[in-house]
This record gives C-alpha cells, structure tokens and sequence, in this order.
C-alpha cells in the first residue's frame, strides 16, 4: 500500500507532524509512504495541517480510496483507522 503525505506550510503548527509520519511508518510495517505528488495515484493520501485552518493544497493530490486529514496529533486514530479498512478490502 501506497501512502502520499502532505504536508501545510507549516506556519502555525500545534504538533509535530513528523512524529505522526514516524508512528505510521512504525505501526505499518508494509507501507510505502512517500511525499505526495500531482500526476500520481496514491492509495491514500494523508494531509497534515499542523493547525485547524488545514490549508494544504491537495486539491491535485489523488488517493484511490480517498483522503484523511489530521489536525492534531490526537487524530492519528484516523490514519490507522482507514489503513485497517482499506487492508481489508484489499
């Protein structure tokens, strides 16, 4: 499984989204996480807001089954979550 991560610019971060990137890679084993690009299929892609106004571009950004936005570190649940079902649909 393919993950794209996108990033905010960062100018008011509330969390370390390194961290969340880090946890994801730890917790799945099999997962291809990469920065996201336009013009690339992703099976999800994973949009970091480092606050509530969650102003990433990732309008361009496709993911097969769709995206997650995380707006603290306390929504990592979220990311797992929807990893955990797509794996069982697959």
């Amino acid at each position: 499984m393919i993950i794209g991560i996108k990033y905010c610019g960062g100018c008011n971060p509330k969390y370390d989204r390194g961290n969340i990137v880090t946890k994801l890679i730890s917790e799945f084993k099999d997962l291809t996480v990469e920065l996201a690009k336009e013009g690339k299929t992703y099976d999800l892609i994973v949009v970091l807001c480092g606050c509530t106004s969650c102003c990433a571009n990732h309008q361009n950004l496709h993911g097969k089954y769709g995206k997650v936005f995380i707006l603290s570190d306390k929504d990592y649940s979220i990311i797992s979550n929807a990893i955990n079902n797509i794996m069982l649909q697959k």
